[in-house]
């Protein structure tokens, strides 16, 4: 018997520590690391199947061909073969145009390990390429704290058991940040209070002390109502002059522009709730907001959590132990990125496409046009908005390459599909975005049939490239695993995390060496070394200055309810579910009263619709869930259906600052139902 280390690579607040046990080159089980102290031996139920998932028949482990797309017809081919086929369409399509613009590639968070950015890197080599930015994830809400603190740094979550205040906020950690729940639990033994404000009663609301419900895309005005209650009984932080900037501009605002009645009748939150909200929150010290990310995925999303980050400073919370509003951070990405950036061939600039408008850009793309795709780390068809553009898009592509594990909604359209390994058969590192942990994933067993890393066919890819035409590829043509994860932590890495040496990571996972508490000395990263209430670089973007209320999209006669599809406890996206569980419909999960007016009961089939698609889903009643909303929880593909096809495109407010983009606006998707 052996043990492994590995860090999960799932876009999720965890970032788990495993520990995976080995039997003559078997992979026989994994548990959580209980050695470090925020997985604590713990795992949740997308980890705990991995097992399964490795060695599963359904799992793809050889390079396949798909005769025609759609037909489902695979034919096995050798890796000589699909190299081959990817390198000649490269070479045929930069020699065709001049250029290598035609060829795009289409990536993102499928698998965090830093080294999967080795696609990026290939593409860097080949020359300037057609390239997604942008997150579909948390875009507004990263341009909005870098707004107001700078950067967007978050406390450790650990700090959050010292809060006697927690207000969980569009979030839902019983379900998507398991390993936070006991240290909500610890702050509840010390008599803390936790609300949980959202737009239905989730399992987290069950385990909250009080529930608010509040209409989608109105928690900033719920905030802004709430900030002006604290002004009118004078719990406002008597020092906000010593650090920050624009607090009379935002208190005028309050003054004049925020009225309670009309706060309380477009949130529906009633305003002696308001009031106790604000009171206790005013009150209390230390209190910790912690925003969650479907906050943002609104119209107005920026703007909801500048507002929610102004009443944490209004009310003197933010660099208080156990207190602040958390969202997210990013200091434990500082790696070299070597890797992704290899000296280019040519002195071009890649041709920057928003990954949210990823196919109605990719066909404005006409100079030259986009004629090849790579999909990486992403699935696209089951995740972005405006299927009937994407379907266009096919249509004019040469070549469709996906590398994934399994077949998905993306692969349906795929010509080759490269079978990829698991974070159990190659070395890795991984950072995470919400703890400030980082380790590495070492190989516990070898790879299964002809898998490959995303580095290995990176570097197999650029080595058929300049065996057909020599230096057509800058990337490097072969290399060790171990050695290019070591070569990341540059110097300041490995400031961050205290190591002498890039071998010391070999050890374990290590802390990053940031303060518990976020801005604990309130000395903050924007130009004025103050929060900012009041943003130059907003009003230079063409944004409000200070954090106002903005409504979100209303329906239209034609779609009159909002269809909101948060995550589910067993999957991220379409990755996770599981294998074992049967096929069947979307289960449309809403008010008893929408589901009488309807006619419709427990059990019924029913059908929701708009202008971009239908589905087939099964009604679920529910207490919790307001007449106006319908929720679907994300579990992957249903009956060869996929949810996104009811969505659109809308942005956010913001994301261009940061990641280059707006966000993906998905909760202002709305729909019509009918009974079948």
């Amino acid at each position: 018997m052996e043990l492994h280390q590995h860090i999960c690579p799932r876009n999720c607040y965890d970032t788990c520590s495993i520990v995976s046990t080995t039997r003559k080159g078997v992979l026989i089980s994994v548990e959580g690391n209980p050695n470090h102290e925020y997985t604590l031996g713990k795992l949740c139920p997308k980890a705990l199947d991995d097992v399964k998932k490795v060695y599963s028949p359904q799992r793809i482990r050889y390079p396949m061909r798909q005769r025609s797309r759609y037909s489902g017809f695979w034919e096995r081919i050798s890796w000589d073969e699909a190299l081959t086929l990817i390198a000649e369409k490269i070479l045929d399509l930069k020699e065709q145009y001049g250029t290598a613009l035609p060829i795009a590639l289409n990536k993102y968070s499928g698998n965090f390990g830093i080294l999967h950015n080795a696609v990026d890197g290939l593409f860097t080599g080949i020359g300037a390429t057609t390239r997604a930015i942008g997150s579909p994830c948390w875009s507004a809400g990263v341009d909005a704290q870098t707004l107001d603190f700078g950067t967007f740094f978050c406390s450790d979550p650990l700090d959050m058991a010292k809060a006697k205040l927690i207000w969980l906020w569009g979030v839902n950690p019983a379900w998507t940040a398991t390993h936070q729940m006991p240290i909500i639990f610890d702050a509840i033994d010390q008599g803390a209070k936790v609300v949980c404000l959202d737009t239905h009663f989730s399992a987290t609301a069950a385990r909250s002390h009080q529930f608010v419900q509040v209409r989608p895309g109105t928690d900033g005005l719920l905030a802004l109502g709430i900030a002006k209650i604290l002004l009118e009984e004078n719990l406002i932080d008597p020092k906000l002059s010593n650090y920050t900037l624009g607090h009379e501009e935002f208190i005028h605002y309050l003054e004049t522009e925020i009225s309670l009645d009309q706060c309380s009748q477009i949130t529906g939150v009633p305003i002696s709730t308001l009031r106790e909200l604000a009171v206790e929150y005013g009150q209390t010290h230390p209190a910790c907001i912690w925003a969650g990310f479907g906050l943002q995925r609104y119209t107005n999303g920026g703007q909801t959590l500048r507002a929610i980050d102004a009443l944490g400073a209004l009310a003197g919370h933010l660099g208080e132990q156990g207190g602040g509003v958390q969202y997210a951070q990013f200091e434990t990405w500082r790696f070299s990125k070597a890797l992704q950036n290899p000296p280019k061939p040519l002195k071009q600039i890649d041709r920057l496409i928003n990954i949210n408008k990823f196919s109605e850009e990719a066909l404005n793309c006409t100079n030259p046009p986009v004629k090849m795709l790579w999909i990486s780390g992403r699935n696209p068809l089951s995740q972005d908005g405006n299927l009937h553009l994407w379907k266009k898009l096919i249509k004019q592509l040469d070549l469709i390459v996906v590398s994934d594990l399994f077949h998905s909604a993306s692969s349906e359209v795929a010509d080759l599909f490269l079978p990829v390994t698991t974070h159990y058969e190659h070395w890795d590192i991984n950072a995470g975005y919400w703890h400030y942990w980082v380790g590495v994933n070492e190989p516990a067993i070898l790879p299964l049939g002809e898998c490959r890393s995303d580095l290995q066919i990176a570097w197999d890819v650029s080595s058929q490239l300049n065996k057909l035409v020599p230096g057509s590829c800058s990337f490097p043509t072969s290399g060790k695993e171990k050695d290019t994860l070591l070569r990341e932590l540059g110097p300041e890495m490995l400031a961050i995390l205290s190591l002498e040496k890039p071998e010391a990571i070999l050890k374990g996972p290590v802390r990053a060496k940031f303060p518990r508490t976020a801005w604990e000395n309130r000395n903050f990263s924007t130009p004025s070394g103050r929060f900012e209430f009041f943003s130059i670089q907003a009003a230079n973007a063409n944004l409000p200055p200070l954090p106002v209320f903005v409504p979100p999209l209303k329906p239209s006669s034609a779609a009159l309810l909002r269809l909101l599809t948060p995550h589910h406890y067993s999957t991220i996206n379409s990755q996770g579910y599981s294998l074992d569980a049967p096929i069947t419909d979307f289960i449309l999960h809403l008010a008893p009263e929408l589901a009488q007016r309807y006619d419709l009961v427990a059990g019924d089939r029913a059908q929701i619709w708009n202008e971009c698609g239908h589905l087939d889903v099964v009604i679920h009643p529910e207490f919790g869930i307001s007449t106006d909303l319908v929720i679907i929880y994300q579990e992957g593909v249903r009956n060869n259906s996929p949810l996104n096809r009811l969505l659109g495109t809308p942005l956010t407010d913001m994301g261009h600052l940061s990641l280059g983009a707006p966000g993906f606006a998905l909760n202002e998707t709305f729909v019509n139902l009918r009974k079948q």
